[in-house]
């Protein structure tokens, strides 16, 4: 029979660690939740994985017609919710961001619902705090 021997150094028991979650990275736009930073989430966002922090329709509006911020998160709604830096405003870009959405609203993407990375109150239910 084999014993164990006293002077076998002890390994430790690896530990799997939580993944934090990860938001939508809009630095590249200087962190301002305008149009040019909800366009690039939008065309990265995959309607068949689940919704989650950086996989999301910042176009989509929740029940009770409100946007989400740069997590996906809505206000009054959902857990970490952060009103985003937004970009100036005026009349003159205000038209050119209509003009913009008409063309984003062109893509197939830009209607769905019933998707796994589409909005659902219980979109939340297994993800950990927002970052």
């Amino acid at each position: 029979s084999q014993s164990l021997s006293l002077n076998a150094p002890l390994r430790p028991t690896p530990v799997q660690r939580a993944v934090s979650p990860q938001m939508a990275d809009i630095s590249a736009f200087g962190d301002i939740w305008g149009i040019e930073a909800k366009e690039a989430i939008f065309n990265a966002w995959d309607p068949e994985k689940p919704k989650d922090y950086d996989n999301f329709n910042p176009f989509e509006r929740n029940l009770d017609g409100a946007m989400s911020d740069m997590n996906g998160c809505f206000p009054g709604e959902s857990r970490g919710y952060k009103p985003p830096n937004r970009p100036d405003a005026s009349w003159a870009i205000m038209q050119e961001e209509a003009k913009k959405m008409d063309e984003i609203k062109k893509d197939p993407k830009y209607g769905l619902s019933g998707k796994p990375g589409c909005y659902s109150l219980k979109w939340q239910e297994n993800l950990g705090a927002p970052p």
